[in-house]
């Protein structure tokens, strides 16, 4: 078993997160923002309360961060990480020096301790950056009167991912669980598994309300529908792949047949369609799913 050669992947997510992008920062909910541009989407709660962020983007976009809150007075006082890659938690190293950040407990032992023996470096980040509230399972921040509650789904594109939930104003930020209209990038060195990723969607649809408005780790701001189309993606290309490396196919068979052109349009940049199709043969591969 092989995985992915990701560095290559990273370099080109952080190609097209470029530091320079425009940030725009749109209105969902009484409170609740999303801040959009330059890569990973950004939600935003703000209210008599102060502010709290869900991700913090690139550590060199924090200039940027802070110009698209500058119509709010202060600084963040919550951040939670939905994970642990550096275009979601870069911002850390300023905001946490008046935030409490709040990340799963993989989260926080990832940043503070960097890469694994044997897997691709990662720099471990400074005390300041690191997350002083660590959970397993669930955790709420009751906040500008709203309960900001987080979830962890193991095994999905890392083994440390959050959802968020906007309670009452039925908003979900779902980090990189969720790309929308495009491939996602599961990250197969670090716990991500692509069938388990399917499931834990399954569940977020027949849990979110119908008129829910989800923020993506990437892509625009989605319904429940756009929700139901990505999780039909992942499981038709999954069962596509699964398919024909049952028969016997070699991983350069499959990618050289591609996939239905029904998903010609979820490619990008970071993943084309080899790209995610190799992802979801390593991940079948590393499960032992074969039938």
């Amino acid at each position: 078993m092989r995985f992915l050669n990701i560095c290559p992947l990273i370099a080109a997510l952080l190609a097209a997160s470029p530091a320079t992008a425009e940030l725009s920062l749109h209105q969902l909910s009484d409170a609740v923002y999303v801040l959009q541009g330059g890569g990973g989407n950004v939600g935003v709660c703000v209210g008599d309360d102060g502010i709290l962020l869900v991700d913090a983007k690139l550590a060199s976009q924090t200039d940027a961060v802070r110009a698209a809150l500058a119509r709010f007075d202060g600084q963040p006082q919550y951040i939670f990480n939905t994970h642990f890659h550096s275009d979601h938690i870069g911002g850390n190293r300023v905001f946490g020096q008046h935030a409490t950040i709040l990340a799963h407990a993989n989260v926080r032992k990832r940043l503070a301790t960097g890469g694994e023996f044997g897997k691709r470096h990662i720099e471990p980040e400074p005390a300041v950056a690191l997350p002083e509230i660590a959970f397993e399972q669930s955790a709420s921040v009751f906040f500008n009167g709203e309960e900001i509650r987080a979830v962890h789904f193991p095994r999905a594109h890392t083994d440390g991912d959050i959802a968020v939930f906007f309670v009452n104003a039925q908003i979900a930020h779902l980090g990189d669980l969720f790309f929308n209209g495009i491939f996602p990038f599961v990250d197969l060195e670090y716990g991500g598994d692509v069938e388990t990723l399917t499931q834990h969607i399954a569940t977020l649809i027949e849990q979110l309300p119908t008129d829910a408005k989800i923020i993506p780790g990437h892509g625009p701001v989605a319904t429940l529908d756009d929700l139901k189309t990505y999780h039909r993606m992942l499981v038709e290309t999954t069962d596509s792949v699964r398919t024909r490396r049952s028969a016997g196919m070699s991983l350069d068979q499959i990618s050289a047949e591609g996939l239905d052109p029904q998903w010609a349009s979820w490619e990008w940049s970071f993943v084309p369609a080899h790209r995610w199709i190799e992802t979801v043969y390593w991940s079948l591969e590393a499960g032992g799913g074969s039938d």
